[in-house]
């Protein structure tokens, strides 16, 4: 796998996402095992639109709330079991990073030039959320993901942005996300 942008976790999953002729998503396929390899160039996400590494990060933002989610409540993962520690501590990594690297990598991502931060972020948007969401589970986030397909206006926005809906309002409260409660 060579993914050329890091606006997703996919490159690192075994799971596809089927969606119908109109866009709305159907259902979850999920593969007999993930890719053998996966290989950035970081180089080349940096030389891709910014806004792609910030849907990216908005998707993988949500991989520490919803593994936490499933791991308090016992839901069964994306993988088929339980979420496990080292899941829960590869998802929160993956936030810890965003929070830490974010801004200062999408300030490289508009330059498009290779920082220390953004390859950083891409390996959370990549590989600690691809890992994270598999071996710890999906939640609300992603639901409202699934829902808003069903809206053509939603259309031209990209996964992680909607997946993003989930933090400006958390489960319908009427407050901003405010952090990690």
């Amino acid at each position: 796998m060579l993914p050329t942008i890091a606006s997703t976790d996919a490159p690192c999953s075994a799971l596809s996402v089927l969606y119908t002729d109109d866009g709305e998503f159907d259902r979850y396929l999920m593969l007999p095992h993930n890719p053998n390899m996966v290989i950035v160039d970081t180089k080349i996400v940096a030389g891709a639109p910014a806004r792609l590494l910030a849907a990216g990060i908005g998707d993988a933002l949500a991989t520490w709330f919803e593994a936490r989610a499933c791991s308090r409540s016992g839901a069964t993962t994306m993988a088929g079991g339980q979420c496990t520690q080292a899941a829960l501590a590869l998802a929160e990594l993956c936030y810890n990073t965003l929070i830490e690297e974010g801004e200062k990598a999408m300030l490289a991502a508009e330059q498009h030039v290779v920082t220390p931060a953004l390859e950083r972020v891409i390996e959370a948007n990549t590989y600690l959320s691809g890992v994270g969401f598999e071996s710890g589970g999906l939640a609300a986030a992603h639901a409202i993901h699934n829902g808003m397909t069903a809206i053509p206006d939603a259309h031209h926005y990209y996964h992680g942005e909607k997946v993003a809906f989930w933090h400006v309002d958390p489960v319908g409260t009427g407050k901003r996300f405010s952090g990690r409660n």
